[in-house]
Protein backbone atom coordinates (compact mmCIF):
# COMPACT_ATOMS: atom_id res chain seq x y z
CA UNK A 1 0.00 0.00 0.00
CA UNK A 2 2.80 2.42 0.91
CA UNK A 3 4.50 1.79 -2.42
CA UNK A 4 1.26 2.52 -4.30
CA UNK A 5 0.86 5.82 -2.41
CA UNK A 6 4.45 6.84 -3.17
CA UNK A 7 4.14 6.13 -6.88
CA UNK A 8 0.77 7.86 -6.94
CA UNK A 9 2.34 10.97 -5.43
CA UNK A 10 5.24 10.85 -7.90
CA UNK A 11 2.97 10.59 -10.95
CA UNK A 12 0.74 13.34 -9.59
CA UNK A 13 3.66 15.75 -9.13
CA UNK A 14 5.13 14.76 -12.48
CA UNK A 15 1.85 15.48 -14.28
CA UNK A 16 1.59 19.05 -13.04
CA UNK A 17 5.32 19.69 -13.49
CA UNK A 18 5.13 18.59 -17.12
CA UNK A 19 1.99 20.68 -17.61
CA UNK A 20 3.81 23.70 -16.20
CA UNK A 21 6.74 23.23 -18.59
CA UNK A 22 4.36 22.79 -21.53
CA UNK A 23 2.53 26.02 -20.68
CA UNK A 24 5.52 28.22 -19.77
CA UNK A 25 8.08 26.77 -22.21
CA UNK A 26 11.37 27.78 -20.52
CA UNK A 27 14.65 26.68 -22.07
CA UNK A 28 15.95 23.95 -19.74
CA UNK A 29 19.57 23.47 -18.72
CA UNK A 30 20.06 20.06 -17.09
CA UNK A 31 23.16 19.30 -15.02
CA UNK A 32 24.31 15.89 -13.87
CA UNK A 33 27.47 14.39 -12.42
CA UNK A 34 28.71 12.60 -9.34
CA UNK A 35 30.08 15.78 -7.74
CA UNK A 36 29.78 19.50 -8.34
CA UNK A 37 26.17 19.76 -9.55
CA UNK A 38 25.10 22.49 -7.13
CA UNK A 39 28.26 24.50 -7.76
CA UNK A 40 27.76 24.21 -11.53
CA UNK A 41 24.13 25.24 -11.14
CA UNK A 42 25.19 28.40 -9.30
CA UNK A 43 27.97 29.19 -11.79
CA UNK A 44 25.53 28.89 -14.71
CA UNK A 45 22.97 31.02 -12.87
CA UNK A 46 25.60 33.70 -12.26
CA UNK A 47 26.59 33.67 -15.95
CA UNK A 48 23.00 34.02 -17.21
CA UNK A 49 21.43 36.22 -14.54
CA UNK A 50 22.18 39.56 -16.23
CA UNK A 51 21.00 38.45 -19.67
CA UNK A 52 17.88 36.29 -19.23
CA UNK A 53 14.95 35.83 -16.90
CA UNK A 54 16.43 32.79 -15.24
CA UNK A 55 15.44 30.57 -12.33
CA UNK A 56 17.26 27.65 -10.74
CA UNK A 57 15.76 24.88 -8.65
CA UNK A 58 17.55 25.45 -5.35
CA UNK A 59 16.24 22.60 -3.25
CA UNK A 60 16.23 19.10 -4.66
CA UNK A 61 17.49 17.26 -7.72
CA UNK A 62 15.45 14.09 -7.38
CA UNK A 63 12.20 12.51 -8.50
CA UNK A 64 10.36 14.73 -6.00
CA UNK A 65 12.73 17.69 -5.78
CA UNK A 66 12.57 18.51 -9.50
CA UNK A 67 8.76 18.66 -9.88
CA UNK A 68 8.44 20.50 -6.57
CA UNK A 69 10.97 23.05 -7.81
CA UNK A 70 9.14 23.48 -11.11
CA UNK A 71 5.92 24.17 -9.20
CA UNK A 72 7.58 26.31 -6.53
CA UNK A 73 6.38 24.09 -3.69
CA UNK A 74 8.03 23.28 -0.37
CA UNK A 75 6.70 20.27 1.59
CA UNK A 76 8.03 21.70 4.85
CA UNK A 77 8.88 18.91 7.27
CA UNK A 78 7.83 16.16 4.83
CA UNK A 79 5.08 14.89 7.10
CA UNK A 80 1.84 13.39 5.66
CA UNK A 81 -0.03 16.65 6.26
CA UNK A 82 2.69 18.55 4.36
CA UNK A 83 2.34 16.23 1.37
CA UNK A 84 -1.45 16.56 1.36
CA UNK A 85 -1.09 20.34 1.34
CA UNK A 86 1.44 20.05 -1.49
CA UNK A 87 -0.96 17.95 -3.58
CA UNK A 88 -3.80 20.40 -3.04
CA UNK A 89 -1.62 23.34 -4.14
CA UNK A 90 -0.02 21.65 -7.15
CA UNK A 91 -2.75 22.50 -9.73
CA UNK A 92 -2.63 26.15 -8.69
CA UNK A 93 1.16 26.41 -9.13
CA UNK A 94 1.46 25.54 -12.81
CA UNK A 95 2.19 29.20 -13.65
CA UNK A 96 5.06 29.49 -11.16
CA UNK A 97 7.51 29.67 -14.09
CA UNK A 98 5.51 32.31 -15.99
CA UNK A 99 7.91 34.68 -17.75
CA UNK A 100 10.98 32.55 -17.00
CA UNK A 101 13.19 32.17 -20.07
CA UNK A 102 15.77 29.72 -18.68
CA UNK A 103 15.34 27.05 -15.99
CA UNK A 104 18.45 25.46 -14.46
CA UNK A 105 17.94 21.99 -13.01
CA UNK A 106 20.25 19.57 -11.22
CA UNK A 107 19.51 15.95 -12.12
CA UNK A 108 20.79 13.57 -9.46
CA UNK A 109 21.02 9.85 -10.17
CA UNK A 110 21.23 7.55 -7.13
CA UNK A 111 20.19 4.23 -8.68
CA UNK A 112 19.88 2.37 -11.98
CA UNK A 113 16.21 1.78 -11.17
CA UNK A 114 13.21 4.14 -11.30
CA UNK A 115 12.34 6.54 -9.85
CA UNK A 116 15.92 7.39 -8.87
CA UNK A 117 17.48 6.88 -12.29
CA UNK A 118 17.96 9.19 -15.27
CA UNK A 119 15.17 7.59 -17.30
CA UNK A 120 12.59 8.64 -14.75
CA UNK A 121 13.98 12.18 -14.43
CA UNK A 122 13.85 12.51 -18.23
CA UNK A 123 10.17 11.59 -18.08
CA UNK A 124 9.71 14.85 -16.12
CA UNK A 125 12.00 17.18 -18.08
CA UNK A 126 14.00 17.10 -21.32
CA UNK A 127 16.94 19.54 -21.25
CA UNK A 128 17.71 21.79 -24.20
CA UNK A 129 21.29 22.05 -22.95
CA UNK A 130 22.74 19.06 -21.07
CA UNK A 131 25.86 19.27 -18.90
CA UNK A 132 27.70 16.15 -17.70
CA UNK A 133 30.38 17.00 -15.14
CA UNK A 134 31.90 13.64 -14.20
CA UNK A 135 31.30 10.10 -12.99
CA UNK A 136 32.79 8.71 -9.78
CA UNK A 137 31.79 5.89 -7.40
CA UNK A 138 29.59 8.24 -5.34
CA UNK A 139 26.18 7.06 -4.03
CA UNK A 140 27.33 3.74 -5.45
CA UNK A 141 25.44 1.48 -3.03
CA UNK A 142 22.48 0.94 -5.37
CA UNK A 143 24.75 0.35 -8.37
CA UNK A 144 26.77 -2.08 -6.26
CA UNK A 145 23.80 -4.47 -6.29
CA UNK A 146 23.92 -4.95 -10.08
CA UNK A 147 27.55 -6.19 -10.04
CA UNK A 148 28.11 -9.93 -9.38
CA UNK A 149 29.49 -10.68 -5.92
CA UNK A 150 32.35 -12.64 -7.51
CA UNK A 151 33.89 -9.42 -8.86
CA UNK A 152 35.95 -7.48 -6.32
CA UNK A 153 38.63 -4.82 -5.93
CA UNK A 154 39.52 -2.31 -8.62
CA UNK A 155 37.58 -4.22 -11.26
CA UNK A 156 34.39 -3.90 -9.21
CA UNK A 157 34.89 -0.16 -8.69
CA UNK A 158 35.57 0.22 -12.42
CA UNK A 159 32.37 -1.59 -13.39
CA UNK A 160 30.28 0.36 -10.91
CA UNK A 161 31.66 3.66 -12.18
CA UNK A 162 30.90 2.61 -15.76
CA UNK A 163 27.32 1.86 -14.74
CA UNK A 164 27.06 5.28 -13.08
CA UNK A 165 28.52 7.00 -16.14
CA UNK A 166 26.14 5.12 -18.45
CA UNK A 167 23.17 6.29 -16.44
CA UNK A 168 24.27 9.92 -16.27
CA UNK A 169 25.18 10.21 -19.95
CA UNK A 170 21.56 9.50 -20.89
CA UNK A 171 21.01 13.21 -20.29
CA UNK A 172 22.67 13.56 -23.71
CA UNK A 173 22.21 10.23 -25.48
CA UNK A 174 18.54 9.77 -24.56
CA UNK A 175 17.36 13.35 -24.01
CA UNK A 176 18.93 14.46 -27.33
CA UNK A 177 19.30 18.13 -26.38
CA UNK A 178 20.30 20.92 -28.72
CA UNK A 179 23.71 21.10 -27.01
CA UNK A 180 25.59 18.53 -24.95
CA UNK A 181 28.53 19.66 -22.78
CA UNK A 182 30.86 17.24 -21.03
CA UNK A 183 34.20 16.89 -19.24
CA UNK A 184 36.58 15.06 -21.58
CA UNK A 185 39.08 14.43 -18.76
CA UNK A 186 36.66 12.02 -17.13
CA UNK A 187 37.40 8.86 -19.09
CA UNK A 188 34.21 7.11 -18.01
CA UNK A 189 32.08 9.89 -19.46
CA UNK A 190 34.29 10.18 -22.53
CA UNK A 191 34.02 6.46 -23.27
CA UNK A 192 30.25 6.46 -22.88
CA UNK A 193 29.77 9.39 -25.21
CA UNK A 194 32.17 8.25 -27.93
CA UNK A 195 29.31 6.70 -29.90
CA UNK A 196 27.66 10.11 -30.04
CA UNK A 197 30.74 11.38 -31.87
CA UNK A 198 30.20 8.58 -34.36
CA UNK A 199 26.68 9.77 -35.12
CA UNK A 200 24.63 7.10 -33.36
CA UNK A 201 23.57 9.02 -30.28
CA UNK A 202 21.44 11.86 -31.60
CA UNK A 203 21.90 15.25 -33.18
CA UNK A 204 23.20 17.23 -30.20
CA UNK A 205 25.97 19.72 -30.78
CA UNK A 206 28.80 18.55 -28.54
CA UNK A 207 31.09 20.94 -26.65
CA UNK A 208 33.89 19.74 -24.37
CA UNK A 209 36.25 21.08 -21.74
CA UNK A 210 39.42 19.56 -20.29
CA UNK A 211 43.20 19.78 -20.21
CA UNK A 212 43.79 19.09 -23.91
CA UNK A 213 43.79 21.91 -26.47
CA UNK A 214 41.48 19.73 -28.56
CA UNK A 215 38.63 20.84 -26.30
CA UNK A 216 36.48 23.94 -26.72
CA UNK A 217 37.91 25.12 -23.39
CA UNK A 218 41.18 24.08 -21.75
CA UNK A 219 43.06 25.26 -18.69
CA UNK A 220 45.83 27.72 -17.95
CA UNK A 221 47.26 28.87 -14.62
CA UNK A 222 45.66 28.54 -11.20
CA UNK A 223 46.27 30.14 -7.81
CA UNK A 224 44.41 30.34 -4.52
CA UNK A 225 44.72 32.03 -1.15
CA UNK A 226 42.32 32.77 1.68
CA UNK A 227 40.91 35.83 -0.07
CA UNK A 228 40.46 34.73 -3.67
CA UNK A 229 40.71 31.91 -6.20
CA UNK A 230 42.17 32.62 -9.65
CA UNK A 231 41.56 30.59 -12.80
CA UNK A 232 42.80 30.96 -16.35
CA UNK A 233 40.76 29.44 -19.17
CA UNK A 234 41.97 29.08 -22.76
CA UNK A 235 39.69 28.95 -25.81
CA UNK A 236 41.57 27.21 -28.65
CA UNK A 237 38.80 27.82 -31.19
CA UNK A 238 39.22 31.58 -30.63
CA UNK A 239 42.94 31.63 -31.47
CA UNK A 240 43.74 30.47 -27.93
CA UNK A 241 42.20 33.52 -26.29
CA UNK A 242 42.83 33.55 -22.53
CA UNK A 243 40.32 34.61 -19.92
CA UNK A 244 41.35 35.21 -16.29
CA UNK A 245 38.71 34.84 -13.60
CA UNK A 246 39.17 36.01 -10.00
CA UNK A 247 36.57 34.77 -7.51
CA UNK A 248 36.70 36.48 -4.12
CA UNK A 249 35.43 35.16 -0.81
CA UNK A 250 35.62 31.43 -1.57
CA UNK A 251 38.36 28.82 -1.31
CA UNK A 252 38.00 27.03 -4.63
CA UNK A 253 40.32 24.10 -5.43
CA UNK A 254 41.74 23.61 -8.89
CA UNK A 255 38.91 21.23 -9.81
CA UNK A 256 36.52 24.19 -9.93
CA UNK A 257 38.05 25.14 -13.27
CA UNK A 258 35.96 22.30 -14.70
CA UNK A 259 32.75 23.74 -13.28
CA UNK A 260 33.60 27.27 -14.44
CA UNK A 261 34.44 25.94 -17.92
CA UNK A 262 31.03 24.28 -18.13
CA UNK A 263 29.43 27.59 -17.18
CA UNK A 264 31.29 29.41 -19.95
CA UNK A 265 30.18 26.86 -22.53
CA UNK A 266 26.55 27.20 -21.47
CA UNK A 267 26.85 30.95 -21.85
CA UNK A 268 28.43 30.62 -25.30
CA UNK A 269 25.65 28.19 -26.31
CA UNK A 270 23.08 30.87 -25.47
CA UNK A 271 24.82 33.53 -27.53
CA UNK A 272 26.89 35.38 -24.92
CA UNK A 273 30.46 36.49 -25.59
CA UNK A 274 33.38 35.72 -23.27
CA UNK A 275 33.57 39.21 -21.77
CA UNK A 276 29.86 39.17 -20.91
CA UNK A 277 30.20 35.73 -19.33
CA UNK A 278 33.23 36.69 -17.25
CA UNK A 279 31.68 39.91 -15.93
CA UNK A 280 28.42 38.24 -14.96
CA UNK A 281 30.20 35.32 -13.31
CA UNK A 282 32.45 37.52 -11.19
CA UNK A 283 29.63 39.90 -10.26
CA UNK A 284 27.01 37.28 -9.40
CA UNK A 285 28.91 34.19 -8.20
CA UNK A 286 27.92 32.54 -4.95
CA UNK A 287 27.87 28.98 -3.67
CA UNK A 288 25.35 27.13 -1.51
CA UNK A 289 26.23 27.03 2.17
CA UNK A 290 28.68 24.37 3.27
CA UNK A 291 30.67 24.40 0.03
CA UNK A 292 34.06 26.13 0.16
CA UNK A 293 32.97 28.91 2.53
CA UNK A 294 35.65 30.71 4.53
CA UNK A 295 35.12 31.73 8.16
CA UNK A 296 37.30 33.34 10.81
CA UNK A 297 37.83 30.94 13.68
CA UNK A 298 38.99 31.21 17.27
CA UNK A 299 42.72 31.43 18.00
CA UNK A 300 43.28 33.35 14.75
CA UNK A 301 42.38 30.27 12.72
CA UNK A 302 40.75 30.07 9.29
CA UNK A 303 37.95 27.58 8.69
CA UNK A 304 37.34 26.18 5.21
CA UNK A 305 33.80 24.88 5.46
CA UNK A 306 32.91 22.15 2.97
CA UNK A 307 30.77 20.26 5.45
CA UNK A 308 27.68 19.85 3.28
CA UNK A 309 28.78 16.49 1.86
CA UNK A 310 31.81 14.38 1.06
CA UNK A 311 33.08 11.91 -1.49
CA UNK A 312 36.50 10.80 -2.59
CA UNK A 313 37.10 13.09 -5.61
CA UNK A 314 36.33 16.45 -3.94
CA UNK A 315 38.02 15.30 -0.75
CA UNK A 316 41.25 14.66 -2.63
CA UNK A 317 41.28 18.03 -4.35
CA UNK A 318 40.48 19.89 -1.11
CA UNK A 319 43.25 18.06 0.73
CA UNK A 320 45.73 18.87 -2.03
CA UNK A 321 44.81 22.56 -2.12
CA UNK A 322 44.63 23.16 1.65
CA UNK A 323 47.92 21.29 2.06
CA UNK A 324 49.56 23.57 -0.49
CA UNK A 325 48.16 26.67 1.19
CA UNK A 326 49.15 25.62 4.72
CA UNK A 327 52.73 24.93 3.64
CA UNK A 328 52.97 28.19 1.68
CA UNK A 329 51.80 30.23 4.67
CA UNK A 330 53.60 28.00 7.24
CA UNK A 331 50.42 27.31 9.16
CA UNK A 332 49.26 24.13 10.97
CA UNK A 333 46.77 22.09 8.95
CA UNK A 334 43.79 20.63 10.84
CA UNK A 335 41.42 18.23 9.07
CA UNK A 336 37.97 17.40 10.43
CA UNK A 337 36.63 14.39 8.53
CA UNK A 338 33.31 12.59 8.63
CA UNK A 339 32.32 9.30 7.02
CA UNK A 340 31.67 9.21 3.28
CA UNK A 341 28.30 7.51 3.01
CA UNK A 342 26.28 5.37 0.56
CA UNK A 343 29.33 3.59 -0.87
CA UNK A 344 28.28 0.00 -0.26
CA UNK A 345 31.11 -2.53 -0.56
CA UNK A 346 33.41 0.20 -1.86
CA UNK A 347 33.42 2.07 1.47
CA UNK A 348 36.68 0.54 2.70
CA UNK A 349 38.61 1.22 -0.51
CA UNK A 350 37.31 4.78 -0.90
CA UNK A 351 38.21 5.72 2.67
CA UNK A 352 41.67 4.21 2.39
CA UNK A 353 42.37 6.23 -0.76
CA UNK A 354 41.55 9.40 1.17
CA UNK A 355 43.75 8.20 4.05
CA UNK A 356 46.72 7.87 1.68
CA UNK A 357 46.19 11.42 0.47
CA UNK A 358 46.07 12.68 4.04
CA UNK A 359 49.39 11.01 4.79
CA UNK A 360 51.08 12.45 1.71
CA UNK A 361 49.76 15.96 2.32
CA UNK A 362 51.35 16.32 5.72
CA UNK A 363 48.29 16.95 7.88
CA UNK A 364 49.26 18.09 11.38
CA UNK A 365 46.03 17.38 13.27
CA UNK A 366 43.38 14.89 12.24
CA UNK A 367 40.00 14.46 13.94
CA UNK A 368 37.17 12.29 12.66
CA UNK A 369 33.55 11.30 13.28
CA UNK A 370 31.84 8.12 12.11
CA UNK A 371 32.49 4.40 12.22
CA UNK A 372 34.00 4.25 8.73
CA UNK A 373 36.68 6.86 9.44
CA UNK A 374 37.41 5.16 12.75
CA UNK A 375 37.87 1.80 11.06
CA UNK A 376 39.55 2.68 7.77
CA UNK A 377 41.16 6.13 8.02
CA UNK A 378 42.35 6.68 11.58
CA UNK A 379 44.66 3.63 11.72
CA UNK A 380 46.27 4.69 8.42
CA UNK A 381 47.03 8.29 9.40
CA UNK A 382 47.77 7.84 13.10
CA UNK A 383 51.51 7.51 12.58
CA UNK A 384 51.89 10.49 10.26
CA UNK A 385 50.10 13.28 12.18
CA UNK A 386 50.98 15.08 15.40
CA UNK A 387 47.56 14.50 16.95
CA UNK A 388 44.70 12.27 15.89
CA UNK A 389 41.46 11.30 17.56
CA UNK A 390 38.04 9.84 16.85
CA UNK A 391 34.85 11.33 18.34
CA UNK A 392 31.47 9.72 18.84
CA UNK A 393 29.72 12.76 17.32
CA UNK A 394 30.38 16.25 16.00
CA UNK A 395 29.28 18.03 19.15
CA UNK A 396 31.92 16.20 21.19
CA UNK A 397 34.48 17.10 18.53
CA UNK A 398 33.48 20.76 18.70
CA UNK A 399 33.77 20.86 22.48
CA UNK A 400 37.26 19.41 22.27
CA UNK A 401 38.39 21.87 19.61
CA UNK A 402 37.09 24.85 21.58
CA UNK A 403 39.95 24.44 24.06
CA UNK A 404 42.62 22.78 21.90
CA UNK A 405 42.50 24.30 18.40
CA UNK A 406 46.06 25.28 17.37
CA UNK A 407 46.74 28.99 16.89
CA UNK A 408 46.83 30.35 13.33
CA UNK A 409 45.72 27.01 11.90
CA UNK A 410 43.93 26.24 8.64
CA UNK A 411 40.93 24.00 9.37
CA UNK A 412 39.42 21.90 6.57
CA UNK A 413 35.97 20.45 7.35
CA UNK A 414 34.44 17.75 5.15
CA UNK A 415 31.96 14.94 5.81
CA UNK A 416 28.63 13.47 4.75
CA UNK A 417 25.35 14.61 6.28
CA UNK A 418 23.15 12.04 8.01
CA UNK A 419 24.43 11.35 11.55
CA UNK A 420 27.70 13.18 10.82
CA UNK A 421 26.71 16.88 10.76
CA UNK A 422 30.20 18.40 11.02
CA UNK A 423 28.66 21.87 10.82
CA UNK A 424 27.79 21.39 14.49
CA UNK A 425 31.48 21.08 15.34
CA UNK A 426 32.21 24.30 13.45
CA UNK A 427 29.86 26.24 15.74
CA UNK A 428 32.25 25.76 18.65
CA UNK A 429 35.23 27.34 16.86
CA UNK A 430 33.65 30.26 14.99
CA UNK A 431 35.07 33.60 15.98
CA UNK A 432 31.77 35.32 15.19
CA UNK A 433 28.71 33.44 16.44
CA UNK A 434 26.55 35.26 13.88
CA UNK A 435 28.22 33.09 11.25
CA UNK A 436 26.30 30.07 12.55
CA UNK A 437 23.38 31.02 10.30
CA UNK A 438 25.73 30.73 7.30
CA UNK A 439 26.36 27.04 7.97
CA UNK A 440 24.49 24.27 6.18
CA UNK A 441 21.40 22.48 7.50
CA UNK A 442 20.21 25.22 9.84
CA UNK A 443 16.54 25.32 8.80
CA UNK A 444 13.66 24.04 10.93
CA UNK A 445 13.59 20.59 9.34
CA UNK A 446 17.27 19.90 9.98
CA UNK A 447 17.30 21.59 13.38
CA UNK A 448 14.54 19.27 14.58
CA UNK A 449 16.31 16.25 13.14
CA UNK A 450 19.64 17.15 14.73
CA UNK A 451 18.02 18.03 18.04
CA UNK A 452 16.69 14.48 18.27
CA UNK A 453 19.98 12.98 17.12
CA UNK A 454 22.10 14.89 19.64
CA UNK A 455 19.59 14.59 22.47
CA UNK A 456 21.39 14.05 25.77
CA UNK A 457 24.83 14.93 24.35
Amino acid sequence: MKKILIWGLLYYLRFFARLSLLINKPKIIGITGSVGKSSARNVIYAVLKDHFKVRMIKEGNSETGIPLGILGLDPGNYQPADWIKTMILSPFKIFFLAGIEVLIVEMGVDSPYPPKNMDYLLSIIKPDISVVLNAYPVHSEQFDAVIPDSINGDKRVDLITRKIAGEKIKIITKAKPEVGIYNSDNLYIKDQISRLRQGSGGQAKILTYGQSEKNNVCYGSFDVDLEKSCFELIFPYLRSKKVNIEVKGYFLPKKYREIISAGFLVGVSLGLNLDEIKKSLVDNFFLPVGRSSIFEGINNSTIIDSSYNASRAPFLTFIETTGYLAKKDKRPLVVLMGDMRELGREAEEEHKIVAEALKKTGVDYFYCVGELTKKYVLPEVSKSVKTNRWFINSVELGRYLKTTLPHHSVVLVKGSQNTIFLEEAIKFILRNKKDEKKLCRQNEFWSDKKSKFFQGV
